[in-house]
């Protein structure tokens, strides 16, 4: 499916019939999130009550290992090192994808261009690659050129060996590239994983929470 070609509307109802509903409802739970953490002593985490067992708050938040990842300039990096004094939005796709990942993609797109005019410059976007044979470095940068990335979107993918940990922390367990979560998941300034949105979630919901963590 090529990438741009087509509203982010569009793609939504055609890839994914219910996603409608599912960003309504998220954009409702976001705003009591947000709402929870105006005024609120933050440690460097969002402060709100857990949402449900599979997104929200993640409690307590989860510390990002050592993970060795190629990035999309063509070295390697822990994917820990790559977060570290970042407030990142995280999801996972392949770039062979032709079906939800350029949903993500659009939504990381839009994501972006909220997050732009912003004065807090530690806020990033991550792609994080989930097919060792095809996230090379230049097609992870195909990836993000096709959707006007900026300097603060990245991406990287992990070695087949550490597949498995990338699902266990950010994919709910599955394991199965074609059926990959399409949750958002956020990680603070020091490399946690502190919240984790349901699926396909709406660009304007994710940086209401990243603004506020």
């Amino acid at each position: 499916m090529p990438c741009g070609a087509t509203s982010l509307g569009e793609l939504m109802q055609r890839q994914h019939p219910d996603a409608d509903t599912t960003r309504r409802r998220f954009c409702a739970l976001a705003t009591g999130v947000v709402a929870a953490l105006v005024g609120a002593d933050m440690p460097k985490s969002v402060r709100a009550d857990p949402i449900s067992a599979d997104h929200g708050r993640i409690v307590p938040p989860v510390q990002i290992p050592d993970i060795k990842v190629r990035c999309a300039g063509g070295g390697t990096a822990s994917l820990r090192s790559l977060l570290l004094g970042k407030v990142t939005a995280l999801h996972l796709m392949f770039t062979g994808c032709s079906t939800v990942c350029p949903i993500q993609g659009a939504i990381f797109q839009h994501l972006q261009t909220l997050l732009l005019p912003q004065t807090q410059t530690d806020l990033q976007l991550l792609s994080l690659g989930i097919d060792p044979d095809g996230d090379s470095p230049a097609a992870l940068r195909a990836w993000l050129k096709n959707f006007g990335a900026s300097s603060a979107w990245i991406a990287a993918a992990p070695s087949a060996e550490n597949l498995d940990q990338v699902f266990a922390l950010f994919g709910q367990g599955r394991n199965a590239v074609e059926t990959h979560s399409t949750q958002v998941n956020i990680i603070d300034r020091e490399a946690r994983l502190v919240w984790r949105s349901p699926p396909l979630p709406s660009a304007d919901a994710i940086a209401a929470v990243l603004r506020k963590v």
